[in-house]
């Protein structure tokens, strides 16, 4: 998505919010969409967020265990499958259980998923995002809120890079990203009031880690699990932060425009098909 939308300047303002998120995808997807123009989609609780956010969404997934909206759902009619095919294309068409039928979103479709399933409203969110074509994903409202669920979507950063994409996940004060094999670049920019910039390991080693344009500078450098490169700055320089072998996971000022990610691992065909069934896993007795 260009970095001048204001994707993460709304996102900062839900940064308190439960982490039930909207997702806001780059427009690099199959179906025919103006290149300005995202995929939007609201998880769960996130279609609470979108109309604050300015986000109309292309689609609403969850179990909607958290969505405080009056959620009227009109099911298996004609008119979802049009919304379906128009918003996101074959590939989820199927998945498709109806359209919200009133309120501000209304006609927009909807994928109802069970409350008992193995993946979270949020990753069953960038599953068909990607099934939607989106390989670059701007995850609002997902900081904050419950302490399980932020920790949650920050391992999702790490999923997606591994996967060959690229995720932002925003907050107030701090958006987070994940790069694997690859590079993050920061344009020169002017020093944010808060400018600092760590660095994660995802991996239990990242290996070959090189920092230029940063206040502290490092070249083959190995990152651990153990222990977080923390508080580094911006100092208004052309800055990057690349990894040879590993993922890492790098914070950055809320205030800056997105960074460049190149990750060096070829796109995944599928994230892994749609939770859509209660949990195997579930004991009997439930």
């Amino acid at each position: 998505m260009p970095a001048d939308r204001a994707t993460g300047h709304a996102a900062g303002r839900a940064s308190d919010c439960s982490a039930d998120c909207a997702v806001d995808c780059a427009s690099d997807c199959s179906v025919n969409r103006p290149a300005a123009r995202p995929l939007v989609i609201a998880a769960d609780g996130g279609l609470d967020h979108a109309a604050c956010l300015g986000l109309t969404p292309d689609f609403v997934i969850g179990d909607f265990d958290s969505v405080r909206s009056r959620l009227d759902i009109t099911r298996n009619n004609a008119d979802a499958a049009t919304a379906a095919a128009t918003t996101t294309g074959a590939a989820l068409a199927p998945f498709i259980s109806g359209t919200l039928a009133s309120g501000a979103f209304a006609g927009t479709p909807v994928i109802t998923l069970p409350s008992q399933k193995d993946d979270a409203d949020m990753l069953s969110a960038l599953k068909a995002g990607w099934a939607a074509g989106a390989r670059e994903f701007h995850i609002v409202g997902g900081l904050g809120g419950r302490l399980d669920h932020t920790l949650g979507n920050v391992q999702l950063l790490a999923f997606i890079s591994r996967a060959g994409g690229s995720a932002f996940l925003y907050g107030s004060r701090i958006t987070a990203t994940a790069v694997t094999d690859g590079s993050v670049r920061f344009p020169p920019a002017p020093v944010p009031q808060f400018p600092m910039v760590s660095v994660f390991s995802a991996d239990n080693e990242s290996h070959g880690v090189r920092i230029r344009g940063l206040k502290y500078e490092v070249s083959d450098f190995t990152v651990s699990n153990a222990l977080a490169q923390l508080s580094n700055e911006l100092v208004g320089l052309d800055a990057s932060i690349s990894v040879e072998h590993g993922t890492l996971i790098i914070t950055y000022p809320a205030a800056i425009a997105p960074p460049t990610v190149t990750n060096g691992v070829a796109a995944a065909g599928t994230l892994g098909v749609l939770s859509t069934h209660v949990s195997s896993r579930l004991r009997a007795s439930f």
